[in-house]
């Protein structure tokens, strides 16, 4: 493993910590948060040279405000030693003040050792982020100072740093909560209306009962409906994401079973579909009124979440749950 190729390293071991081969996400993952994105300083570092240290300029652009995604936790991941023959480095990372290091700056006490390796340092930003750049509109830059200083040596190291790219010391990871879903189900249901649907009425009940004796007349529909293999259900059903010529930003998974809905619905939607009472009027107006209105029809009732590790436009690395990717089952509506 080089290290170049440790910011994907990292992301695809927290995509198998928190989703399986299918992309279903694991009960026990420990994210934490529904999205992580991977971001990547910046190419045009400034390096400079202070006495026995090498400083340099991290910039992070962390895109345009939007209220839609809550900052759960925020983390720079760092190499805390540099090994450059015949001499080591001693580093840390510390928010962006006009000052001067002294030898006594250490910069870890509220650094955890990371996963990775014994070279691989995670500090938790989150409280920097949050007070100084979280909020602002426009365009955000969160601004570093990587900072080395040679140990066991009083001569100064003078080689070419060009060979260090920025990938190879740092890079920042968002915890991220995607918000807008919780508004779309906080809207409000008229008191009656929610009523009238937990408790199924009256008006509902006599509807299921005239259905059923419209249904008898219909003997030979009704014996074609009770066809096991016309029924509607659940079918499985297995994409590869090359298929679809998405393999080029999907990294995990390979494959997608989103699975779908077919067959006929019965003329009596038994509550085992669990269709809505918007089906059942739907399906009785049909039968009794005016055939030219549609039956109901065969579709998704329950979904399940997948999780998908993929590469962003601007080269970041984002793992994100998505909501209603795969179906469970179905019903008629």
């Amino acid at each position: 493993q080089t290290s170049k190729g440790l910011p994907l390293q990292y992301m695809l071991e927290l995509y198998q910590r928190s989703a399986d081969s299918d992309g279903h996400p694991r009960k026990n993952r420990t994210v934490g948060a529904t999205m992580v994105r991977l971001v990547m300083p910046s190419a045009n570092i400034a390096r400079h040279l202070r006495g026995s240290w090498h400083i340099w300029t991290l910039n992070f652009l962390l895109g345009r405000n939007r209220v839609a995604y809550q900052l759960v936790r925020a983390t720079v991941v760092y190499r805390h030693q540099l090994y450059l023959a015949p001499f080591s480095l001693s580093c840390h990372v510390e928010p962006w003040v006009p000052k001067i290091p002294n030898n006594n700056s250490s910069g870890r006490d509220s650094s955890q050792p990371s996963l990775m390796s014994e070279t691989w340092t995670e500090m938790d930003i989150t409280q920097h982020i949050q007070q100084r750049l979280w909020n602002l509109k426009g365009q955000r830059v969160l601004r570093l100072r990587f900072m080395c200083q040679q140990q066991n040596s009083s001569k100064v190291l003078e080689f070419r740093w060009h060979g260090i790219l920025s990938v190879d010391v740092a890079f920042l990871l968002l915890h991220l909560n995607d918000t807008h879903k919780t508004a779309q189900k906080a809207e409000l249901v008229p008191s009656g209306l929610e009523k009238f649907i937990k408790g199924e009425s009256f008006l509902l009940r006599k509807a299921r009962q005239i259905d059923s004796v419209a249904s008898e007349l219909s003997a030979s529909s009704w014996e074609l409906d009770k066809s096991e293999n016309n029924q509607c259900s659940l079918h499985p059903y297995t994409v590869s994401f090359r298929q679809l010529g998405w393999d080029h930003w999907v990294i995990a998974p390979h494959h997608y079973t989103p699975n779908y809905c077919k067959g006929t619905c019965p003329r009596v939607l038994h509550y085992g579909l669990n269709s809505p009472n918007h089906a059942i009027i739907q399906n009785l107006i049909n039968e009794l009124v005016n055939q030219s209105i549609p039956q109901p029809s065969c579709v998704p009732y329950k979904y399940v979440a997948m999780s998908i590790l993929l590469v962003e436009a601007n080269g970041s690395i984002l793992y994100k749950e998505h909501e209603g990717m795969i179906a469970q089952s179905c019903t008629c509506r």
